[in-house]
């Protein structure tokens, strides 16, 4: 009953693609949905783009192994991230219109094909990286439920590349709406469950008084929440849905709407965590959510809870998707290799943003056979291209004096210092020379006294 109750879940994600591939007929539906969300659809995706692997399977993971508190660290920061995103920047971005950051850098600052290049260079990487997570976290859940680990990789990555690729941001909204009701029915039922199991042991008081910040874990929360709660108001996934929403205003509050509930998933993800360490201390800490469903609920209610971890997996896959055919058909495609023409002119950008798609799911695949770790892999993937493009893009939507010169200074500041962090980050001979845990803090810091010292010593001549 429990895996009948899981493949009419995904027969269903799988026909609303196919149903709603009919409004994407031009570069643009297929990018940002003809910018025709309205707010519950708004809000839906640009939760659901963050509700994935790493608030899920990796806040559960983190809160069975250190606490609650520890365990909400990365929701708190992509949830926070939405809400500043929705009070400062997703009104701004909307009305400058665009499809993907570096239009806005364009616009800013001035077009430069080089920006465009290592925008798309260094962004790739970090959303095929997150993007690798997401699927090795589906195989994990399938595999804690005696499906094959591959098995489960393949599976998802395909039904995930059939919808994205027939319905593009259209596809993918609709299923986002769908994916966000089950996760907001199955993941605060086991959450319920945990808290009456862990009342009834007399260790509820215990798991919620635990200090925010251990002993000892300060640079690792500044290493989960700082990254998101400052880049997404500028991140490929959520600019694209500001883009997509009908209006401005739509776009702030669904900005704001979206992370509140974010930021209460991962409260509910972080809890069912630690009441699993509780109360199955001998199972491992990532198995720690999938157990306490199978061991506390009936085959169908377990179905429903499994199906709502997989589509938290599944709608952060598919948002990244379409963020990396954002990012080959406007940035590389069109800006870089033909700078003169509007996307929707170019005949073959909905083709080139397929192919996209479908390329990722090849390299997806064959590294999550053999790639480990969850939330740190997705966090230091993002260092080249945050590290560089935060601040010249956040810092030129907010402040007016701020020129191109200090833009691209700042990039450069920041690129190096990311770079850096990212090199020592991996297995090798430059591993350990930087802490790690604040390399994303470091980049910022230099980029952004870089940006203001560049930007006073110059004359302003752009438009700010």
């Amino acid at each position: 009953m429990l895996i009948a109750v899981v493949v009419i879940f995904l027969v269903l994600i799988l026909t609303v693609g196919i149903v709603v591939s009919k409004r994407s007929q031009k570069a643009s539906d297929f990018l940002v949905a003809g910018r025709k969300l309205n707010l519950f659809l708004t809000t839906a995706t640009l939760a659901a783009v963050q509700i994935g692997a790493g608030v899920i399977m990796g806040g559960s993971e983190q809160g069975s192994r250190s606490g609650i508190w520890p365990g909400m660290w990365y929701g708190i920061g992509c949830g926070g991230g939405l809400i500043i995103a929705g009070l400062f920047a997703a009104s701004k971005l909307r009305t400058a219109g665009g499809y993907v950051p570096l239009d806005y850098f364009g616009v800013r600052y001035g077009e430069r094909r080089w920006v465009r290049i290592w925008a798309w260079l260094s962004n790739i990487p970090s959303l095929v990286g997150i993007f690798i997570v997401q699927i090795m976290a589906a195989g994990y859940i399938l595999s804690s439920f005696g499906i094959d680990y591959k098995i489960g990789v393949v599976l998802i990555g395909l039904i995930i590349i059939i919808y994205s690729t027939l319905g593009g941001m259209w596809g993918v909204v609709i299923v986002d709406f769908i994916q966000l009701s089950v996760i907001l029915i199955g993941i605060p039922l086991i959450t319920i469950i945990s808290m009456l199991k862990l009342n009834s042991a007399g260790h509820l008081g215990e798991v919620l008084s635990m200090p925010f910040i251990p002993h000892g874990m300060f640079s690792k929360a500044v290493f989960l929440i700082l990254p998101f709660l400052l880049s997404i108001s500028v991140s490929y996934d959520a600019f694209m849905r500001f883009q997509s929403a009908k209006s401005a205003k739509t776009a702030r509050w669904g900005a704001i709407f979206g992370g509140l509930i974010v930021i209460f998933i991962s409260f509910c993800t972080a809890l069912v965590g630690a009441a699993g360490k509780i109360i199955f201390p001998n199972v491992a800490d990532k198995a720690a959510l999938p157990n306490m469903v199978s061991a506390s609920l009936p085959p169908l209610l377990a179905g429903l809870v499994l199906s709502a971890i997989l589509a938290s997996t599944m709608t952060s896959s598919s948002c990244l998707l379409i963020s990396i055919a954002g990012s080959f058909s406007r940035d590389f495609y069109n800006m870089v290799l033909h700078p003169k023409a509007r996307l929707d002119e170019l005949k073959h950008s909905r083709l080139v943003s397929r192919l996209a798609i479908i390329g990722t799911l090849f390299v997806a695949v064959a590294v999550a056979f053999k790639a480990k770790g969850i939330l740190e892999t997705m966090i230091i993937a993002n260092y080249p291209y945050m590290g560089s493009m935060l601040v010249p893009l956040l810092g030129g939507l907010l402040w007016k004096r701020a020129t191109a010169k200090g833009a691209l200074a700042a990039l450069a500041a920041g690129a190096a210092v990311g770079v850096i962090s990212f090199v020592a980050a991996l297995p090798g001979p430059f591993n350990g020379i930087v802490n790690v845990d604040l390399g994303l803090l470091m980049a910022y810091v230099v980029s952004a006294v870089v940006f203001v010292s560049v930007s006073l010593a110059t004359k302003k001549t752009e438009i700010g």
